[in-house]
């Protein structure tokens, strides 16, 4: 604002600019000749001293509007200095805030790249190819063991390979052979299916070379059909148990003996679900058709069966159940090597399996069998059961 201006002398302020319409000034009265000598107080009336009139503004409009912009400008200034000093306080803030969480600030695209940036950026790729590799690497493996790990599947023409051992040429036992494990008169030659029997329930034939001499152990699970016969699916020996109590069973008249059965307590039943035939038994000649079998209840229950080995490959038959219970198959040879496992999930119900198992094993030893229960839905009769076993 510009400084004030001192007073005239004699305390009036001259008229600044043109006298504005309508107005009249009010100028200095003329002196009385001899007022001067006129005491203070006389009585006579004095005339009124001259005043300024109403405009008596030292500037101009346009210079008061002039200096009441500058004010402005200084008050803005100084408000728009302390805006710009608070954000950026508060920028200051917030990335101190954000710094933990959302991790270094990457400089900008044109930034000038420095030591830091160009060492990151080589970490960043050297992981990328890592990864990469890893990754190559582990889908490679996984197709190299999907493709390795599944054999061919096994057919009834041709028996796993199996290590050489001392078996007897041809079709011929060795010398060491017992007389009772010969196959009887009435078999029919190596080669040939037995009469009435399906070429597919063929055991292989002995002397193979796909499967040389040696150990051999193969299982699987068969449908069961509504009735079939011990006779033609026995060619070497067969035992059906039950039919006129618990403890009776029957065998192959003339068979060779190769079954073997310990024995122990059993109960009887007439559930089976295939009507089991023969014409060549003992007590029993012949059988048109029974269901009949035997059973333990409770679970840890089991069978327990031996089929004696002679140097050949033999097929065998097992017919088993079970009465809502959860059962395992156990299959190995008494010369040791990896067993066979086939299990039966728990259900309510009554329930029958024919497995199908080949082996081969060297005259004294043995193919051991057992069937076992391992849970019971908790019923009075619930167990395993055991119907009948057939070797040729």
């Amino acid at each position: 604002m510009p400084e004030p201006r001192p007073s005239p002398p004699g305390g009036r302020a001259p008229l600044v600019g043109p006298a504005p319409i309508g107005l009249h000034l009010s100028g200095p009265s003329p002196v009385r000749p001899g007022a001067a000598d006129e005491p203070a107080g006389s009585g006579l009336p004095q005339e009124a001293e001259a005043r300024p009139g109403r405009h008596s503004a030292r500037e101009s409009i346009p210079a008061r509007l002039a200096d009441l912009s500058g004010g402005l400008s200084d008050v803005t200034g100084g408000m728009g200095a302390r805006l710009r000093a608070a954000a950026r306080a508060a920028k200051t803030r917030l990335s101190r805030t954000l710094a933990p969480i959302a991790g270094p600030m990457r400089p900008p695209p044109d930034a000038p790249a420095t030591r830091v940036a160009a060492a990151r950026a080589r970490r960043r790729r050297r992981r990328v190819v890592l990864a990469a590799v890893a990754v190559t690497g582990l889908v490679a493996a996984l197709a190299y063991a999907a493709r390795s790990s599944t054999p061919p599947p096994l057919t009834r023409e041709t028996a796993p390979v199996a290590a050489p051992g001392n078996q007897a040429p041809g079709n011929q036992a060795p010398d060491n052979q017992a007389p009772g494990n010969q196959p009887p008169s009435d078999q029919a030659p190596s080669g040939q299916a037995p009469s009435g029997q399906a070429p597919g329930d063929q055991a292989p034939a002995t002397g193979d070379p796909v499967a040389p001499g040696g150990p051999l152990l193969d299982v699987d699970l068969a449908p069961l059909p509504g009735s079939l016969s011990l006779t033609d699916l026995g060619t070497r020996d067969w035992r059906h148990w039950g039919g006129t109590g618990a403890d009776s069973f029957h065998r192959k008249a003339g068979g060779t003996g190769e079954i073997q059965d310990p024995g122990g307590e059993r109960l009887e039943h007439n559930a089976g679900a295939c009507d089991l035939q023969w014409t060549d038994g003992t007590p029993t000649a012949r059988q048109e058709g029974t269901r009949a079998g035997v059973f333990q209840r409770g679970a840890g229950k089991s069978f327990t069966l031996g089929v004696a080995g002679s140097g050949d490959v033999r097929t065998v038959r097992l017919f088993v159940g079970t009465f809502s219970a959860g059962a395992r198959l156990d299959l190995s040879l008494s010369s040791g090597g990896d067993p066979a496992v086939r299990e039966v999930a728990l259900a309510a119900g009554d329930r029958f399996y024919q497995y199908v198992i080949r082996f081969r094993a060297a005259p004294g030893e043995r193919l051991l069998i057992r069937w076992h229960a391992l849970t019971v839905t908790g019923g009075q009769n619930d167990g395993v059961a055991l119907q009948a076993i057939t070797v040729s």
